[in-house]
């Protein structure tokens, strides 16, 4: 796997299905409430594959156009009493990502950008024991941008609080929606495709929308960031 030797002065990290391993547990939260209204086309491999990295407002319009059906007022609460719920068994740790976060910032900043509701995704971080390394004010999720990803606002918007050309910011992401965002963004992208649920072809799927490369282990995450930021 061939990879640009270029130093980065911030990398950014997407928190669900990269930090925290609960890409799974959110699609699933969306499919059983799929099911609650009727709805049930859908399945969370499906949901893997064109969902992941989705705000859930772009979720429910998706599939309201495509499905007809006109979701309530209340669907985002219904959908977060779900992740709650789930949360308490569903979350599994991501091995070496502590190591990986560590060896990180010891070549550059580091920061988080999601797509996930603001408190979701400090709850997340906080359970996984990863909140400490990062300062919250530079955890920037999906209301703080007119765009969510595939849009590259939030990437540009974590850019230009840093301070930090897109040039020299590297991304860490496991969607499809982050690697577009990432690539709009004119940032270098790494896809992580190691979590317990991620689908077969995914890695190829990354590639072909603009990651740079692809990972199965955070261990060889830590090697590629020491030979890059070593350079």
């Amino acid at each position: 796997m061939r990879i640009n030797i270029v130093t980065y002065d911030l990398i950014i990290f997407d928190c669900d299905g990269t930090l925290v391993d609960t890409e799974y547990m959110n699609i699933k939260a969306i499919i059983s409430l799929l099911h609650d209204f009727g709805i049930t086309k859908y399945d969370i491999e499906h949901g893997l594959t064109h969902f992941s990295g989705h705000r859930f407002s772009r979720i429910i319009a998706i599939i309201a156009q495509e499905t007809g059906f006109t979701f309530p007022d209340n669907a985002a609460k219904l959908y977060l009493s779900k992740v709650n719920a789930l949360s308490e068994t569903e979350i599994k740790e991501i091995k070496h990502v502590h190591d990986m976060v560590d060896t990180a910032r010891q070549y550059a900043d580091i920061c988080v950008v999601s797509n996930g509701e603001r408190n979701n995704v400090l709850s997340s971080l906080r359970r996984a024991n990863l909140l400490h390394f990062f300062d919250e004010a530079f955890i920037f999720t999906g209301l703080m941008a007119p765009n969510p990803k595939p849009a590259p606002d939030l990437f540009l918007l974590a850019a230009n609080q840093k301070n930090i050309c897109p040039s020299k910011i590297l991304v860490i992401e496991d969607s499809i929606a982050g690697v577009s965002a990432a690539t709009a963004a004119k940032m270098a992208v790494w896809g992580f495709c190691g979590t317990h649920h991620t689908p077969q072809p995914h890695a190829k799927i990354l590639r072909h929308t603009g990651a740079q490369a692809t990972y199965t282990n955070m261990l060889d995450v830590i090697t590629a960031l020491e030979k890059i930021q070593s350079a």
